[in-house]
């Protein structure tokens, strides 16, 4: 098996010589993280628990319409119920026992869904406030039962919530400013926690053009202040990237670190002059604040397509999403300790339009497809072997998370 490292642009701001000294190769190097979970599963076997569910946030195809459909694991791999429909873009996402459904702009709502019975809806609240802009919401990140941050797209005020949902008053438990790092808006997308942290990820657009650097706000969630990183080139507290238009977080508990996907310019937009491919995979150490690139794009002469989508397996395995054109991704390997990208591809996952990837908990990598017959195909990790059916799903699945209910 061939494998190509990238050594195609500089490192980020920060120092690196820890995490270097651990590898054996200096590699500067390339996640939509945008579909991964900020925890790993800890199933290790390539059977699913019993009571697990998979539930999928999916839109039509001419994204009309969408909504989130539970798929039974238990039973067979098969839809099961689905929740109430709205329009096309939402995400979902688990606090580990209940649903939510991130109704992002347009919708500007958080919804809980009960995971026992989709018939159930336990609360619908807004995320909008007294701006006129749309709160656009993105993500959750779970403190415990009365405690979570909302990331807010269009706005510039981070929120506290607490998320039993007693009422839609008492929803809103406070917020944190982040105007420092945009005065119009930062766009902050993704947050995780780890440890007493939160992880605050911004692209910091001008409108939808790249053309600013990106940075991971850092939070003291017993305080709710945010710290002071000193990782960065200018007066702002947070951690300065080195990818561009970034877009999700994710963290592996194993490795102590937190990978960051930069998607670059990959909507091409002519404004920019520089390198479009300026995206890739950043390390963050969450005790130091230091980053490395561990794995680059390339640039506009050589590359394999921009980055939109990655989750890390273990510190020698992940999954990336390479992007040549709309409806046209191919699925790759890559090592995450060395950084090196496989050259080998993954047979049937080359040119398809796959829309989504996530470390389900039966061991399997779950493969979202936009095709004649959407669904997931899912990948063993434990063996390598694709599954023989297909999981159909009569919606386009664009986002997933997995509970496993108490028998």
């Amino acid at each position: 098996t061939m494998t190509t490292p990238f050594f195609l642009r500089a490192h980020s701001v920060s120092a690196t010589l820890p995490r270097m000294a651990r590898n054996s190769i200096a590699v500067v190097g390339l996640f939509t993280l945008a579909a991964c979970s900020s925890s790993d599963p800890t199933t290790t076997g390539s059977v699913a628990p019993a009571g697990s569910y998979a539930f999928v946030a999916a839109r039509s195809s001419d994204y009309g319409s969408g909504r989130i459909d539970r798929i039974s694991l238990s039973d067979g791999n098969i839809v099961d119920g689905s929740y109430p429909t709205t329009l096309s873009d939402i995400a979902v996402t688990t606090d580990g026992t209940n649903v939510y459904q991130i109704g992002r702009f347009g919708i500007d709502s958080v919804t809980r869904f009960d995971a026992t019975d989709t018939s159930l809806v336990d609360y619908q609240f807004s995320a909008n406030d007294d701006s006129p802009n749309n709160a656009n919401p993105y993500s959750l990140a779970f403190v415990n039962e009365s405690k979570a941050y909302l990331t807010r797209y269009g706005s510039t005020e981070l929120w506290i919530i607490d998320p039993r949902g007693e009422s839609e008053a008492s929803f809103k438990t406070g917020g944190i400013d982040l105007s420092a790092y945009d005065a119009d808006v930062p766009n902050m997308t993704d947050a995780l926690i780890v440890g007493d942290k939160l992880f605050v990820l911004m692209e910091r657009l001008t409108g939808f053009v790249p053309n600013k650097v990106a940075y991971l706000a850092v939070i003291d969630i017993a305080t709710n202040t945010e710290i002071v990183t000193n990782q960065s080139t200018s007066d702002l507290p947070g951690i300065e990237l080195s990818v561009v238009n970034p877009t999700a977080l994710q963290y592996n508990a194993a490795m102590n670190e937190i990978y960051v996907l930069g998607r670059g310019n990959y909507f091409e937009n002519a404004t920019v002059t520089t390198d479009f491919h300026s995206g890739g995979i950043e390390v963050i150490d969450p005790d130091s604040y230091e980053t490395e690139l561990l794995l680059d794009d390339g640039t506009d002469a050589d590359n394999e397509g921009y980055f939109v989508d990655a989750t890390v397996i273990d510190a020698n395995l992940g999954y990336l999403l390479t992007y040549q054109s709309f409806g046209v991704t191919t699925l790759r390997t890559f090592n995450p300790t060395t950084g090196i990208l496989n050259d080998t591809l993954i047979e049937g996952l080359q040119d398809v339009d796959i829309t989504t990837l996530s470390h389900g908990l039966d061991n399997h990598l779950w493969i979202g497809l936009n095709s004649a017959t959407p669904g997931f195909m899912r990948l063993d990790l434990a063996t390598g072997v694709i599954a023989d059916e297909l999981v159909a799903t009569e919606l386009v699945p664009i986002g997933l998370t997995f509970i496993t209910v108490a028998q």
